[in-house]
């Protein structure tokens, strides 16, 4: 595999996320990369199919690097970056960029990984069920 997949959306700032100085706090961007991660995993890890078969998918790695301000009325291309596998060894890794639209500024960058784990048992998952990673393998 090795293919990398591109996500990408559209966010409006909004005033409920800017403080005083009509900036956007920084967690904003981790709920952003949230949006983009979950927007692409959704294509093969349906949030209901991991509520019906008990796995939980934490995450277990967030970086962000803020470069510039996002302000009240910004609108943002959210764009997250995944590169497909050869094999599941325990984590899913996504990249993320967050760009003004106007002047095409990128704002933050960052990395997320997230972990499969067995809740009834508490144990990481070593491997996906053969469906889906048949799905996983079909994405473009």
């Amino acid at each position: 595999m090795g293919h990398v997949i591109t996500r990408r959306l559209d966010v409006e700032v909004e005033f409920h996320q800017v403080d005083m100085m009509q900036v956007v706090h920084n967690s904003r961007f981790l709920l952003w990369f949230e949006k983009g991660r979950l927007a692409l995993l959704e294509e093969v890890l349906p949030m209901s199919w991991l509520i019906e078969r008990r796995i939980g998918a934490p995450v277990v790695l967030n970086h962000c690097e803020y470069r510039w301000p996002a302000v009240w009325g910004d609108v943002l291309a959210v764009t997250t970056r995944h590169r497909l596998l050869e094999r599941y060894e325990g984590r899913i890794e996504f990249e993320h960029s967050v760009v003004r639209r106007r002047g095409k500024l990128e704002l933050a960058c960052g990395r997320t990984a997230i972990a499969l784990v067995d809740l009834d048992r508490r144990k990481l998952l070593r491997e996906l069920p053969p469906d889906v990673w048949e799905r996983y393998g079909s994405l473009r």
